[in-house]
């Protein structure tokens, strides 16, 4: 195994469908898929999902719709649906059509310029004031299209339950949904399936919770640890004095240390503003990150490791079960989803059923 590697555990991403899935009193849930997977890579990705019984998906743009429609197959699209957030420009609409996409209309303009018998879905804004037309403007459209499949919004504080915001949003979409009487309604995102049954109307819209980032900021992580990045060691050396380390000379290895170069850096994801916060994790020991994060390579003290396993065999992960995404993400300053989907090109993803 050349290079930095996400190894992605398709079994666990299944395990974590499944149980999301269950919260539902329907028994079903749709996935969110968009940005290549959250990096995981949407080909493996929504078969394995298709295979466990998903149905319905949900893409950011046009583009990523028809990609999904080609790895989903003809034969598969009258059993799969796909809802594309940020729903049609100007002349996309034959495109929506003829590949069996629903485009989910986030304004006026967007509406104005749809045929209302093809099928569509509505955003509604309760309080994200992102994307979606407003509760006023909601109120105001006729309350039956021929072609209205869905309506949805979108929770902006539901990964802390507790937040007011979360109450307030879901009495305007209860309003909205009771003018759209006959239409399903989508507004629980993976923080939101864990708000409990009334915030989950007709169909789950779960995203990071599928990939193993955690939904909730007050309780552990109930999901299953998905994708674990490692990355091989170039170089080793033990030093004979006391030396400073990477660029800037912001780190001392101290004489008898043994540094290990391990091929992953910014350029894979592995983001500069982990230097002077970063660890990784090999034979279940914590091993600092000494100095710069570069582009292509970080420098590690490897001098804790038993010295049969201070070889060019090693790997060292740096994201794992000891250390999950959240927690590295958490150390550069962001959130796993952006750890996920910054993934480089570098990165092979390999795939397996665990």
């Amino acid at each position: 195994m050349a290079g930095p590697s996400l190894d992605i555990d398709l079994g666990a991403l299944t395990r974590n469908y499944r149980l999301l899935a269950a919260k539902h009193a329907k028994g079903s849930s749709a996935a969110v898929v968009k940005a290549n997977a959250y990096g995981l890579g949407v080909a493996e990705v929504s078969k394995a999902l298709y295979k466990e019984g998903c149905r319905e998906f949900f893409v950011a743009t046009l583009e990523e719709g028809l990609e999904l429609r080609k790895i989903l197959t003809p034969d598969l699209w009258p059993l799969t649906t796909i809802y594309v957030f940020h729903g049609a420009r100007k002349g996309e609409a034959k495109e929506f059509t003829s590949h069996n996409l629903i485009p989910v209309l986030n304004s006026l303009e967007q509406l104005g310029a749809w045929d209302k018998a093809d099928p569509f879905a509505i955003h509604i804004d309760t309080g994200m004031t992102r994307l979606g037309v407003s509760v006023d403007e909601a109120l105001a459209l006729p309350q039956i299209f021929p072609g209205l499949k869905l309506i949805i919004s979108h929770l902006a504080s539901a990964n802390k339950q507790d937040h007011p915001m979360n109450a307030q949003q879901l009495g305007l979409f209860r309003k909205v949904r009771t003018h759209f009487a006959a239409v399903p309604a989508s507004f629980a995102n993976s923080s939101g399936v864990f708000l409990g049954a009334d915030y989950h109307f007709d169909s789950l819209r779960p995203g990071c919770s599928l990939y193993g980032i955690s939904p909730t900021s007050a309780h552990a992580n109930p999901m299953e640890h998905v994708a674990t990045l490692s990355a091989p060691v170039i170089q080793l050396r033990t030093l004979t004095r006391d030396q400073t380390v990477s660029y800037g000379a912001l780190a001392t290895a101290k004489a008898g240390a043994t540094l290990a170069t391990v091929e992953v850096g910014y350029a894979d994801g592995f983001q500069r503003h982990l230097t002077g916060k970063a660890f990784g994790y090999a034979h279940g020991v914590k091993l600092p990150v000494l100095g710069r994060v570069t582009m292509d390579m970080v420098i590690m003290d490897i001098s804790t490791l038993h010295e049969a396993h201070r070889n060019m065999d090693l790997r060292v992960n740096f994201i794992c079960k000891e250390q999950p995404v959240d927690v590295l993400a958490k150390a550069a300053g962001t959130i796993g989803y952006e750890i996920f989907t910054g993934m480089g090109r570098r990165v092979q993803r390999i795939y397996r059923q665990g």
